[in-house]
């Protein structure tokens, strides 16, 4: 008796991280399709190989033509293996807390930013030469450094404000899952205002590096308001939706696993 009850909570764990997995990999699917679509018109436009609205349309087309074409191309894939793996990084952070009885705040914040952020710039610079106009060339360093600015703040925003902002919500609403809830949806959103510029930035960097602050600038005021409410298209399945699916599905599956 006493070896099976030391190797029962040993399988249930593993189980539990199959289960953190599986849901994470299922949502990251399920948010790619839209996020590669609008990553790919942002790249294009910010080249000037083709409008942000026509692109956006021309994958959405592809994908209802051409299904398996499209689910099995770069950029289909980039976008599942980014999103895919931040939900398992923050999925098996939050197991192995529990498991351990730690504070998950900031090693879940860790652990995301730092996968998120990997994957997210090596999949900005495979879309900035797959959509670029000209010829693949090494990324600057300057783009990677305002990648990097961009994901240090998306990932407060995205992980560490929404649970702060929900507890003053459920001040209001009374209910703390409710408030939480509405906190993860706008959160990401609000602050595509300031987050969209620094992104498309890198882009500008990339594809016209000898581009003076006068005219990065203006590049920036340019569709301002379209880019931001494209990024907010964009932003809305992983962050505002997804990531609420990926907790449902991570709750559906360990249940399932472990039961």
């Amino acid at each position: 008796m006493p070896v099976q009850s030391k190797e029962a909570p040993k399988d249930k764990f593993s189980l539990r991280l199959l289960a953190d997995t599986v849901a994470a990999y299922i949502a990251g699917a399920a948010v790619a399709p839209i996020i590669s679509a609008v990553d790919r018109g942002l790249a294009e436009n910010a080249s000037g190989k083709q409008a942000l609205l026509p692109s956006f349309v021309n994958s959405m087309k592809a994908m209802v033509a051409r299904p398996v074409t499209f689910f099995t191309s770069p950029q289909f894939f980039w976008i599942w293996l980014v999103y895919g793996s931040t939900y398992a990084a923050a999925n098996t952070c939050q197991t192995i807390c529990d498991r351990r009885k730690q504070d998950v705040a900031i090693p879940k914040l860790m652990s995301t930013f730092m996968v998120n952020t990997t994957t997210c710039i090596a999949k900005d610079q495979a879309f900035a030469k797959m959509f670029g106009t000209k010829a693949a060339a090494a990324v600057p360093m300057q783009s990677y450094a305002i990648w990097l600015t961009r994901d240090i703040l998306s990932m407060g925003v995205f992980f560490t404000l929404p649970p702060i902002a929900g507890k003053k919500i459920a001040e209001v609403t009374g209910n703390e899952r409710s408030g939480y809830y509405v906190a993860q949806f706008f959160c990401p959103l609000v602050f595509q205002t300031f987050l969209t510029p620094v992104h498309l930035l890198g882009y500008d960097v990339y594809n016209h590096p000898n581009n003076t602050i006068a005219q990065r600038i203006q590049f920036l005021g340019k569709d301002y308001w379209k880019n931001v409410g494209m990024r907010c298209v964009r932003q809305a399945p992983p962050w505002s939706i997804g990531t609420i699916g990926n907790s449902e599905l991570r709750k559906y599956f360990t249940n399932k696993f472990t039961a």
